[in-house]
């Protein structure tokens, strides 16, 4: 909880300090007190001490998000069923792992699959299927209480630090948000709304203390405000979870073997679209 007070104290209101973190406007004020004060460093010391973004193993990718996903932020990859989205995390693991990079692969749908990894990683010239998947530790919370406590607590950062780990992957985010109670109506929103922004600061803090990029996955629903259409969709979680990710791409699920890709929210001016398939190396 420290940790999570020293993080976000500077960046944030009192009142979102209290939504972020449940708790009183007084226990604010107590940690802002105790709390170390921030150093000041210059945008040239911040420039020096970036680390090389991580390269996914697919150009197109690549290309788009400015050389591959950044380390200390958090990267989204949203699509309907069958877009890519687990596709895509697989393909990141196994170009990371077959390079000795570290991941640790957070699955909350029971999608991830070691032998698609192998294959992934194998058509890339893999070579020792034991080593590479030695790599990757996956984690499988079994409700989004769960998940929270193994981000808050540290579980996730601790392991990532441990290992050095280059790629933290949560497959999926929409699928462990909409787990909670079945109270429905209002109360659920609020306590969902209140899991996302719990959720999102802690995500940062991983990417910002391990040094490494994460990503994760996101659904999409109906876009009733759409001017035209009745197959319009958006990404699923709503304005919480969008100010949240730093970077969107958004996969398209089209018939046929190539469809659209395109990078919706990032530092970068404008979208960036590109193509893709899924393949036996992924995407």
């Amino acid at each position: 909880m420290a940790a999570a007070w020293t993080a976000a104290r500077d960046l944030l209101s009192d009142t979102q300090l209290c939504r972020q973190l449940d708790a009183s406007p007084a226990d604010v004020q107590r940690q802002r007190a105790a709390a170390p004060a921030p150093v000041a460093r210059t945008a040239r010391e911040l420039r020096d001490a970036a680390a090389e973004p991580v390269a996914s193993g697919f150009e197109a990718l690549d290309a788009a998000l400015g050389g591959g996903v950044a380390r200390g932020r958090v990267t989204e990859l949203v699509g309907r069923a069958g877009a890519g989205k687990t596709q895509g995390c697989l393909t990141l693991t196994a170009s990371c792992a077959a390079k000795g990079d570290a991941i640790v692969y957070v699955d909350t749908e029971g999608s991830f699959r070691a032998q698609r990894l192998w294959q992934g990683a194998g058509a890339r010239g893999a070579t020792d299927a034991d080593t590479l998947l030695q790599r990757v530790s996956v984690l499988r919370p079994a409700n989004r209480e769960e998940l929270l406590a193994a981000l808050e607590t540290g579980v996730v950062e601790e392991r990532a630090r441990q290992a050095g780990a280059s790629l933290v992957i949560i497959d999926s985010v929409a699928a462990a948000a909409r787990g909670g109670s079945n109270a429905g109506g209002r109360m659920e929103l609020i306590e969902r709304q209140r899991w996302l922004a719990k959720a999102a600061a802690a995500l940062k803090r991983v990417a910002h203390n391990s040094n490494c990029a994460v990503v994760v996955t996101n659904h999409v629903m109906a876009d009733f405000k759409a001017p035209d259409g009745t197959d319009a969709v958006t990404a699923a979680l709503g304005f919480t979870w969008h100010h949240a990710v730093n970077v969107r791409v958004v996969l398209d699920h089209a018939h046929g073997k190539y469809r659209t890709a395109r990078v919706a929210k990032s530092c970068a001016d404008g979208e960036t679209a590109f193509a893709y398939a899924i393949g036996a190396a992924g995407l």
